[in-house]
């Protein structure tokens, strides 16, 4: 997503936010190497910022990475309350120091959580415009789309550089855990070779 709106010769602010979440560092690695590897001059520098969850989720899986969801698990264990809000939260006080109108963020198909509807973002836009005095556009583009259709549409960027596993370590994606299960089944449904490397990988179906 990223990538595709700096291609339409926009000026785009990558934002990270720390939460606390188990993946994170190894997470902010992987995208400081994507982020070089574009070498889009109207990327801005990343803003890492921070609004940790560990005090009113310290139980959660996300956070220990105790009995994380594995590779067979429904899609609704995935579920840490309140990500998308808490993520817009932040990013929405950047904007507003920043002068920025417009966020994009990017759930899948597979989200059917309550703060990735479409209603939930066009309530955050008349929250931000009370609380901030910010005329703020939240985008998602990639709402209906199934991870196979997301990998079609970058398989021409550096996917090696990315990561979406919940227990990676030193870069490699466990290969057990729900998001990497949908990470192996959308590269094998696109058609796409998979350059990611798993520690452990289930056998082809």
């Amino acid at each position: 997503m990223l990538a595709e709106f700096a291609r339409r010769h926009r000026r785009v602010f990558p934002v990270y936010v720390i939460a606390g979440l188990k993946w994170e560092p190894e997470e902010m690695k992987v995208l400081g190497r994507f982020l070089k590897a574009l070498k889009l001059p109207n990327i801005e520098e990343l803003a890492v910022l921070s609004l940790p969850v560990t005090d009113v989720v310290p139980e959660h899986w996300s956070v220990t990475g105790v009995n994380v969801p594995g590779y067979h698990a429904a899609v609704s264990s995935n579920y840490i309350p309140g990500r998308n809000l808490s993520l817009l939260t932040k990013a929405a006080v950047f904007c507003a120091a920043n002068r920025i109108g417009e966020i994009a963020l990017a759930p899948l198909d597979s989200n059917p959580f309550p703060d990735a509807r479409p209603e939930f973002f066009r309530s955050f836009e008349q929250t931000a415009e009370l609380g901030l005095a910010l005329k703020l556009r939240v985008v998602a583009p990639y709402i209906g789309f199934t991870k196979a259709q997301v990998i079609l549409r970058g398989r021409g960027l550096p996917l090696e550089l990315t990561l979406s596993c919940a227990r990676p370590e030193r870069g490699i994606h466990c290969g057990t855990c729900t998001k990497c299960a949908e990470r192996i089944e959308g590269f094998r449904k696109a058609g796409v070779p998979d350059p990611t490397r798993y520690a452990r990988r289930p056998p082809a179906v």
